[in-house]
């Protein structure tokens, strides 16, 4: 995908992160449109560093996708 395409920055699909029996992120979905600055806001323990490890390919979703520009964060230097 080029930086022209009209998909979405960020996109997440059905993400889901466990440790052991607990669940953190369970099968959240969202696009994030380019050229746009957001914020993640929520509780202590509701998943915004995990969020953000799997985006940044620090950490390793249980289930689901995450892309960012089209590709996937991991081993992918034109996402990173």
């Amino acid at each position: 995908m080029s930086d022209t395409d009209a998909g979405p920055a960020v996109r997440v699909r059905e993400l889901t992160k466990k440790y052991g029996r607990t669940t953190v992120l369970d099968a959240i979905d969202f696009d994030i449109p380019r050229d746009v600055i957001c914020g993640l806001f929520g509780r202590n323990g509701a998943g915004k560093t995990t969020l953000m490890s799997i985006l940044t390919a620090q950490n390793f979703a249980t289930s689901g996708r995450a892309e960012i520009f089209g590709g996937r964060p991991y081993e992918n230097p034109r996402v990173l």
